[in-house]
């Protein structure tokens, strides 16, 4: 029975570190002086994942097209013929499709950790008293976490310039419509309270 128990521990000790592996938050952001963003401002937009395989360009940018009904996917009318156009191309281009804004974003960096996690004994400090070691012990371990530094970028096309920029770190991700989902939310708080976003009736 206390072996079943033992195990039942480890297990659940396994599940909890699986389920609360991803994590993203905020590390800074900055807002153009006096910018906001409104709806009245930014109509249609247009979402970039800045990645150079095409298959995660495209998860991404649907991912992040579906967080918003104004957002279009550039990978939809931005083929790869026009991936060599200089700044004036894109800004002519970008004019000529109506948009009115544009999101980046763009993973800057990976930063591995390695962390240990200590044993356990079954009972308190004093579990251990005249108890068989391995019946009674979780044995510690050793984890590898990886932070994805990711940038989010939101550019105004009528100002011609960069409004609002995010730097978020995801702690071991799962998936890119996870990873993307979960750094789209935290930059939508983030740009709440840095009164960046106005909501309007």
């Amino acid at each position: 029975m206390k072996k079943h128990l033992v195990l039942f521990s480890i297990i659940l000790s396994i599940i909890t570190t699986i389920c609360s592996c991803t994590s993203t938050t905020l590390q800074s952001s900055w807002k153009a002086p006096g910018a906001t963003y409104t709806k009245e401002q930014f109509k249609k937009v247009m979402v970039v994942a800045l990645v150079k395989d095409e298959t995660t360009r495209r998860v991404a940018e649907d991912k992040l097209a579906s967080m918003d009904s104004t957002f279009r996917a550039s990978y939809t009318i931005l083929g790869p013929d026009q991936q060599n156009m200089d700044d004036a191309d894109v800004k002519q281009f970008v004019a000529r499709h109506g948009f009115d804004g544009v999101v980046t974003m763009q993973l800057l960096d990976v930063q591995k950790n390695i962390n240990y996690v200590p044993g356990t004994y079954q009972g308190g400090y004093y579990g251990w008293y005249g108890m068989h070691y391995n019946n009674f012990y979780t044995p510690g371990y050793y984890t590898e976490d990886a932070s994805y530094i990711i940038e989010t970028n939101i550019f105004s096309v009528k100002q011609d310039k960069l409004v609002w920029s995010g730097i978020s770190s995801t702690v071991n991700p799962t998936s890119i419509n996870r990873t993307v989902e979960e750094v789209w939310k935290a930059v939508v708080a983030k740009m709440k309270s840095d009164k960046f976003i106005v909501t309007t009736k």
